[in-house]
């Protein structure tokens, strides 16, 4: 994606909020129900399928989007579906909770929840204006092995919003389990929705977010892979 300004400002956008009477986990699996295939109700539509085999980082996905019914807001909602090959659920939540960020130039453990954290950080991309997030983590071990990972964009008293620096809004549920079909594999579900907010023009962000996923994706195996050869 090109150079944008975000010095602008745009109408205010409804952002989703999370409700006293759901679970993130409940949500989640409200959203898995939903059919992908052709003439589906929710307006899913695959914009880049399975793949025929792993690439040559070890994984493979899946990427749909769908308009943000439940809002109007005009950013969409994503899902992706992956399998990756050496690494675990424990893998990809030690990454989610300290993720390597582009632009990362503030993090802080903000405080510890009996079902996760509210973590904070601030980023720079080159040519945008700067953003922060506040994060609230909701973190379900399950008996069968799996992990269900929520991060959402919550408020709190120690992460004021700063002049000059644009909260961003940032939803994603996740479920990682080891495959029972594949030995050594490990698959992955998640739905994310972002608004960035500023002057950033949500068609350019659509656009972006198939081919944006799948290079996250490669370059988080690319760490986690790496992380597990040096620990050998």
């Amino acid at each position: 994606m090109g150079c944008c300004c975000c010095c602008g400002s745009s109408a205010p956008r409804v952002l989703p909020e999370e409700k006293s009477e759901q679970s993130e986990a409940d949500l989640f699996a409200e959203l898995l129900k939903e059919e992908l295939g052709p003439g589906n109700k929710h307006g899913w539509q695959i914009k880049s399928d399975w793949p025929k085999s792993y690439d040559k980082k070890q994984f493979m996905m899946r990427v749909s989007l769908r308009d943000h019914h439940e809002t109007g807001n005009p950013n969409k909602l994503l899902r992706g579906d992956g399998k990756y090959k050496g690494v675990t659920p424990e893998d990809f939540l030690g990454f989610l909770l300290k993720p390597d960020l582009p632009g990362l130039k503030e993090w802080v453990d903000v405080e510890t929840l009996p079902d996760g954290f509210i973590k904070y950080c601030r980023v720079k991309a080159p040519c945008l204006a700067a953003r922060d997030h506040c994060w609230k983590y909701t973190i379900d071990r399950r008996e069968d092995g799996s992990i269900f990972v929520c991060i959402r964009t919550t408020t709190h008293p120690k992460c004021p919003e700063k002049p000059g620096v644009i909260r961003a809004y940032y939803y994603n549920s996740s479920v990682f389990k080891m495959s029972d079909t594949e030995e050594g594999v490990m698959e992955m579900t998640e739905f994310i929705f972002q608004d960035l907010g500023g002057g950033l023009p949500p068609s350019l962000m659509n656009a972006a977010l198939p081919k944006g996923t799948l290079e996250a994706n490669k370059k988080e195996m690319k760490v986690l892979l790496e992380k597990k050869k040096g620990s050998e």
